[in-house]
């Protein structure tokens, strides 16, 4: 196989910009790069733009998933050309879940999400808490920024069953983060000890795609790496 296109989906609150500094760690390496731009109304619905996606790159792919992009890729991963799965600090819902059950599993005893009650179908993180439950060591100013520049995140989109978990037939990658205040550390180790991922460990906040974009492209590179020698 030649190198592998790394499609990169984003999670909830959030959109495909913040993955500029891991796409550029990735394009200084030499891969194919594609940024998906969810609108995270429903599941469905983002499954099939990254569908699209996948259906205009010549070749296989590495799928990447940072929060609930991992419900997408899990989703939109059986498709042909996906070789690998990379988890970022992700949900990784088994067929007939949704990102809703697993919270339902989170433990109660630690941080929660501080995300307000659902407004014409949709939800925001707190703005005064999204620094320290989203982006703990990201600048103040940029935190500020990504709080203020919050995406509607429909409840539709959380409650979106998995129809067929693609990490139950690909192989799969987990970037475990140990100071997540949005997926608890507990939560994550639990999906990947399900998942059978390859498991890579770092300190850092949800956000860490933003704040150590080098640590997600080494564990990318990584999985590429690997299926490029099938």
């Amino acid at each position: 196989m030649s190198s592998p296109t790394i499609v990169l989906v984003h999670g909830g609150f959030v959109d495909g910009s913040g993955w500029q500094g891991v796409y550029d760690e990735l394009r200084g390496d030499g891969f194919e790069v594609r940024v998906v731009q969810n609108a995270t109304i429903s599941l469905a619905g983002d499954a099939a733009t990254t569908r699209a996606v996948l259906d205009d790159i010549d070749g296989h792919a590495v799928l990447v998933g940072h929060s609930y992009g991992g419900a997408v890729i899990t989703e939109a991963g059986i498709h042909e050309k996906v070789a690998a799965l990379v988890y970022v600090t992700a949900f990784a819902p088994d067929t007939g879940e949704s990102v809703n059950a697993l919270l339902g599993t989170f433990p109660q005893d630690g941080p929660q999400p501080p995300i307000l009650p659902p407004v014409d179908g949709f939800l925001f993180l707190d703005r005064s808490k999204f620094h320290a439950a989203f982006a703990g060591d990201v600048p103040e100013a940029q935190a500020a920024f990504m709080a203020d520049a919050q995406v509607p995140w429909g409840v539709e989109a959380l409650g979106g069953v998995i129809t067929d978990a693609a990490w139950r037939t690909k192989p799969s990658w987990y970037l475990h983060v140990t100071e997540d205040r949005m997926i608890p550390p507990a939560a994550q180790a639990t999906m990947v000890e399900r998942m059978g991922a390859t498991v890579a460990e770092t300190p850092g906040s949800h956000a860490i795609y933003v704040s150590r974009p080098r640590t997600v492209a080494d564990l990318v590179e990584q999985a590429a790496h690997a299926v490029s020698e099938v």
